[in-house]
């Protein structure tokens, strides 16, 4: 069983979905009251309504990798994990499993051994033998679990180490990937909904076993819509067998997340499509998409739409080069839970917003750290609002100015503001106490501005220097 403050947050957030749903048949949050006492005329005023309640987030997620098949990476990763966790604020990993786990031959060791080439291992790495022909009965011979393994234990838990060591649990995500089409042959073996049972039993009590884990979530197959056989229905059937096949064997809190298209328009079509198959919603937390393609506020809002009708979370669980005008309209239209832009770390050159930060390698025995362009941005959103933070009313008198407001689990107020140019401006409807301003801009990164200490009138004056994000934050 995971820890209670997870499985607290998670139940949370359902009860915190419903309660916010609004109007269920036009899908439409109803607006915040506007407030009692306007601020002077002439100042651009953010006002905070508490009265007015949205999604709670789960977490600020992104993939176990962080350049962990480098040589160099028993010198960076320590370093880096401390500033995924206590700077950045990632709290929720994206745990792979690919298909190929189910074999007769383990090609990932025979990869990293040098005992086959990168393009024989990028061959065989999702093709699927079956352990035997009885989905009931495993044969835990057929199972290879050393790829898992090595992203558990170079990644998984030094981050969750840390994570406790704040006094906080991570959220793991196991995600099954089964990218065929890249595979020499096409391995039907998961087609069956029993067999694909089977397999996440069979990883579930792996790491259980081996490690003490159980995720928190299973993300039933990563980008559907590139494979030939993962569609809404298979999803949904998928679903239902893997939930009880987990609940039989005890583990009956490990919630689903589907359908993660590519295509932002495709998954609001894919989640239609499992959602009709009986008993897959009563398992399933998170609709999951990606923004590769589809992207509008339209989907935008559907997808949304069908978070309020059904009492789920909304998560976009992937996209290379998302910043945070991407992650804002998630929040904010979108009513994400959870968000990721992609990897944790990789060495090399290339600044794509593909990880969060870049491993310099040039001198392997001096690597350096570097934040992502995009990085620092998402910062002022990750850091400030924790797991289990629930998001508020917040409205502003001028365009240029798009805040959120949060609680975090503390009691802790934020507000996040994504400003378009330069302002000076107020926040109202704040409690009293001490506040933190952070802001970054193209002029610097993480720029921290005096504290200031709100009264009664529950206003702040805050500035911004240029177009960029800024956060208020309530400090200890």
């Amino acid at each position: 069983m995971r820890p209670a403050p997870v499985r607290l947050i998670r139940a949370l957030m359902i009860v915190a979905i419903a309660a916010c749903s609004g109007d269920r048949e036009s899908g439409v949050v109803a607006p915040p009251p506007p407030s009692s006492s306007p601020p002077p005329a002439g100042n651009a005023t953010i006002v905070l309504n508490s009265a007015v309640r949205h999604q709670m987030i789960a977490g600020w997620e992104a993939t176990a990798q962080a350049g962990y098949e480098h040589p160099s990476f028993p010198l960076f990763a320590d370093s880096l994990f401390t500033l995924i966790v206590n700077d950045l604020g990632v709290n929720r990993i994206r745990l792979e499993v690919r298909s190929g786990a189910e074999n007769t031959r383990d090609w990932y060791a025979d990869w990293i051994a040098g005992t086959i080439d990168d393009a024989t291992w990028r061959c065989h790495r999702y093709e699927t033998v079956n352990d035997n022909a009885d989905p009931a009965t495993r044969n835990d011979v057929g199972f290879r679990f050393t790829d898992f393994d090595t992203k558990v234990e170079k990644v998984v838990l030094p981050i969750r180490s840390k994570l406790q060591a704040r006094g906080e649990q991570l959220f793991l995500n196991v995600n099954y990937v089964a990218f065929e089409n890249s595979s020499c042959a096409r391995s039907a073996v998961h087609d069956n909904p029993a067999e694909y049972a089977e397999f996440v039993l069979a990883t579930v009590q792996h790491m259980h076993s081996r490690y003490g884990l159980v995720p928190d979530s299973w993300e039933v197959v990563l980008e559907p819509d590139n494979t030939s056989f993962w569609r809404g229905t298979q999803i949904g059937r998928a679903i239902v067998a893997a939930a009880n096949r987990l609940a039989a064997a005890g583990y009956d809190d490990i919630t689903f997340i589907a359908p993660s298209n590519t295509n932002m328009s495709n998954a609001v079509a894919y989640f239609d499509d499992l959602a009709a198959v009986p008993g897959a919603l009563q398992h399933l937390t998170e609709i999951s998409y990606h923004r590769y393609g589809g992207v509008s506020t339209s989907a935008l809002n559907a997808l949304a739409s069908r978070a309020r009708q059904y009492g789920k979370g909304t998560a976009m669980l992937e996209h290379i080069g998302s910043g945070y005008a991407d992650l804002h309209a998630d929040l904010s239209v979108g009513l994400n839970a959870a968000w990721q832009q992609y990897t944790l770390a990789f060495p090399g050159t290339s600044d794509a917003g593909g990880s969060l930060y870049r491993i310099d390698v040039t001198n392997p025995s001096a690597p350096q750290i570097l934040p992502g362009s995009r990085t620092p941005y998402l910062r002022q959103y990750f850091r400030y609002v924790r797991g289990g933070a629930q998001r508020i009313g917040a409205t502003s008198r001028v365009s240029s100015l798009d805040p959120l407001g949060f609680i975090n689990p503390n009691g802790h107020w934020v507000v996040v503001v994504k400003a378009a140019a330069a302002a000076t401006f107020d926040i109202g409807g704040l409690p009293a106490g001490r506040y933190g301003i952070s802001h970054t801009t193209a002029g610097g990164a993480g720029v921290e501005a005096p504290p200031v200490t709100v009264g009664s009138d529950g206003k702040a004056i805050v500035s911004i220097p240029s177009a960029g994000v800024l956060t208020f934050y309530r400090t200890n």
